[in-house]
């Protein structure tokens, strides 16, 4: 993984808004990046969980966000908000001259004053600890996990609570976090034969550990031919660093070139029987035609 240790080291570094126990100043650093790469993973995730949920019929489903951050996917799927309500909200003057416990409650009562879907229920893992403990005390998430598990082992609690899990998604996470934190994972799934997964990998980061990790646990990483904006470039060093990392690996760099934005694929995380099911063949159908239906400002 060295490689993408070198594109980590070369990109914006928004380390000090990861771990904060309010969450405002990370949306006002989204806001300045034009970060929003969750509100473009949104319909694509609607798709793929409604999808699964019509395949296994279930009620409850368990979905373990990797990277969760302070619950901006929970906020926009189980809670069907938006980037921008998200950041007026989180950057209310009002709610800056609250105390730190009164803008939890705050933030709690506003995500549960209108209907939402009771039946998606999150688990974030993060190693940004404080960020985690805001999305569970917003009540965003059920449950959260801030264990490193690049360099440490689940405890027993956090094994159990994954046990159960049914979907994992990702926003951009993928690169920080290597294979030896989905072994962790996958190692605590019950019934692996019943995981769905859901991923945005930045297109420079090699995935090639991934795959082999999930297919030691009979799974496939699925590409679906969808691309999306992350975010905009921070500087031109940072858009030439990017460029050069995407040609250095025969990748095609045409879309960073004429725009100003990193980019991001998506991919599905299936039991191999599910590849050639009829109902993941319309869904990626469906999601190429949407991706090629929308237009992604440069």
């Amino acid at each position: 993984m060295m490689l993408n240790q070198e594109i980590n080291d070369k990109k914006l570094n928004l380390n000090e808004v990861y771990n904060l126990k309010d969450p405002e100043p990370y949306y006002q650093s989204i806001n300045q990046y034009e970060y929003d790469l969750p509100e473009r993973a949104k319909p694509y995730f609607q798709k793929i969980i409604n999808t699964y949920r019509h395949y296994e019929s279930l009620g409850d489903l368990k979905i373990l966000d990797i990277g969760c951050s302070y619950g901006i996917n929970p906020a926009l799927l189980k809670f069907d908000k938006s980037i921008t309500e998200l950041y007026q909200h989180y950057t209310n003057p009002l709610r800056l001259q609250q105390s730190e416990l009164s803008r939890r409650h705050l933030d709690s009562q506003w995500f549960h004053e209108s209907s939402f879907d009771e039946q998606l229920q999150f688990i974030g893992l993060d190693i940004a600890e404080n960020a985690v403990h805001y999305a569970v005390e917003a009540q965003l998430m059920q449950k959260g996990i801030s264990t490193n598990l690049e360099k440490l082992p689940l405890s027993q609690e956090d094994y159990a609570s994954l046990q159960d899990i049914n979907f994992l998604i990702s926003t951009g996470c993928i690169g920080y976090i290597t294979e030896v934190t989905f072994d962790k994972i996958l190692a605590a799934v019950r019934d692996i034969n019943q995981l769905w997964g859901a991923v945005f990998v930045l297109k420079m980061f090699d995935i090639s550990g991934l795959q082999k990790t999930l297919a030691e646990y009979n799974l496939v990483l699925m590409e679906t031919g969808v691309t999306v904006k992350q975010r905009s470039f921070s500087s031109p060093d940072e858009k030439k660093s990017m460029i050069n990392f995407l040609e250095k690996q025969g990748l095609s760099a045409e879309d960073e070139k004429e725009s100003d934005n990193l980019f991001a694929e998506l991919f599905l995380i299936l039991p191999p029987p599910m590849t050639n099911k009829s109902l993941i063949k319309k869904l990626l159908s469906d999601m190429k035609n949407f991706n090629s239906n929308c237009r992604y400002p440069n």
